[in-house]
């Protein structure tokens, strides 16, 4: 039910609007301008009708300190005995809804207040559509700060930068749509591990931020983050198949509110430091904002400790005991770094192109289409995990092997054209396979092979 706050010197006319109002609205009284502001900042209603000439402040001076506190979010509607033009058109200047004269009719009264609470109903939806993350039905970056910086300034809880480790190679191996599944089941898991009181925002690709209120124990904390954690890796899984290999976890960066200040920036780059804490020591876990993060090291000299935990993180704990399979710009840095490799240390690879074709033309594409991406699955388990792989078309598959022995090279077409064998659809097909070998002596040179 909206909310209406009666402001009014006289006792005899709060009631009057109360009685008047409470049939269709919530209703709230304040005695004098003081007062209200005292209510406003409690009970946040969604209009304000006040008298305008009332003792030690008046309505004009009450609504300027709200506006400048809240905005244009404040409305108000004036009551006044005042019939001068000049007060009508201040009270418009300043912004006001509308003005009723006194005495008034209760019909008039209601059909005024419903004129604004329909006004109030439209904006509301517009605010929270332009508000909310359409993907994930989080607020949005555009909203966060706001709503954020509102939370800092006036409760105690935690402030928490939140980071989606490895979720770029969902979208280099499984692609966008497999991504966007991935970012609404992870919002569903944050709104899960928290309260609706709370804040949750998304405020970049993979980035989140929260405001837990009245949360202050490091212990619940941190048993939220390995749950979160447990609970994406389970629905990763249940999305992209129990052998999805992608180190897929979260980061959190805490930082405690009023303990630590209440400026929003402030608080921001202080739950960025703890953030980074956990990246640097491996990811996937939580970190909470300490005076020490924000001092300098004194070592300049990195043991190899240092250089372990280095590898570690960018390795991103777990090797995949597979080959890569990669999307065409992530293949693409990875083929000109080869290249590099075959120059200067007089290497050897091979590329290759392998095609799935059907024999009888009337196949139909949708078959076709799921006896391609079978096909790519056999290519996949029928190479050493330091090959690379990209997927050109639907039914045409494109393989860097590096450091390829000439023995090797001759038996990958007929592993995998065995592995096919095995399948119902090789007698549906022909595959084509088209190979080069690249090596780097004085200058490349290149082996066409064809199958």
């Amino acid at each position: 039910m909206r909310k209406i706050l009666v402001v009014d010197d006289e006792e005899m006319m709060r009631m009057i609007a109360r009685r008047i109002l409470s049939k269709n609205y919530e209703v709230v009284l304040a005695n004098s301008g003081k007062e209200a502001l005292e209510i406003y900042d409690r009970e946040r209603p969604d209009l304000i009708l006040s008298d305008l000439l009332m003792p030690e402040m008046n309505g004009f001076d009450m609504y300027k300190i709200l506006q400048e506190k809240y905005g244009d979010s404040v409305r108000i509607m004036y009551m006044t005995a005042d019939n001068t033009e000049d007060v009508e058109g201040k009270g418009f200047d300043l912004g006001a809804d509308d003005f009723i004269r006194k005495p008034f009719r209760p019909d008039v009264l209601l059909r005024r207040v419903e004129n604004i609470m329909a006004n109030v109903e439209q904006i509301s939806a517009l605010t929270e559509e332009a508000s909310i993350d359409k993907l994930t039905g989080l607020l949005n970056k555009a909203s966060s700060a706001r709503v954020l910086g509102d939370a800092c300034a006036k409760e105690t809880g935690v402030l928490m930068m939140v980071d989606l480790d490895s979720f770029k190679l969902v979208n280099d191996l499984y692609g966008h749509d497999m991504g966007d599944h991935v970012l609404k089941g992870f919002a569903e898991i944050l709104c899960s591990n928290t309260e609706a009181k709370d804040v949750r925002c998304r405020v970049g690709g993979d980035e989140f931020m929260l405001f837990l209120k009245e949360v202050t124990d490091e212990k619940i904390l941190t048993e939220m983050a390995e749950r979160v954690n447990r609970q994406i890796v389970e629905m990763a899984k249940e999305l992209m198949g129990e052998d999805m290999q992608i180190p897929l976890g979260v980061s959190f960066g805490g930082v405690f509110v009023p303990n630590q200040g209440r400026n929003y920036d402030t608080l921001t780059q202080k739950a960025d430091k703890a953030l980074y804490n956990v990246k640097k020591n491996g990811k996937h876990g939580i970190a909470f904002f300490r005076e020490e993060l924000a001092r300098p090291k004194e070592e300049a000299i990195a043991s190899i400790d240092e250089l372990h935990r280095i590898r570690e993180v960018l390795s991103e704990r777990n090797v995949s005991d597979t080959m890569l399979r990669l999307e065409q710009d992530t293949f693409g840095v990875v083929y000109r770094f080869v290249l590099r490799y075959i120059r200067s240390y007089h290497s050897v690879a091979y590329m290759a192109l392998i095609t799935l074709q059907k024999k009888d033309p009337a196949l139909d594409v949708a078959t076709f289409d799921r006896m391609s991406e079978e096909f790519g699955d056999v290519i996949f388990h029928s190479l050493r995990k330091s090959d690379l792989m990209m997927q050109n078309r639907k039914n045409q598959y494109v393989l860097l092997l590096p450091e390829l022995s000439e023995e090797y090279a001759e038996s990958v077409f007929a592993r995998i054209r065995n592995a096919w064998k095995e399948s119902d659809h090789y007698e549906k097909t022909v595959i084509r396979f088209d190979a080069e070998k690249i090596a780097w002596e004085e200058s490349p040179e290149t082996e066409k092979r064809h199958r």
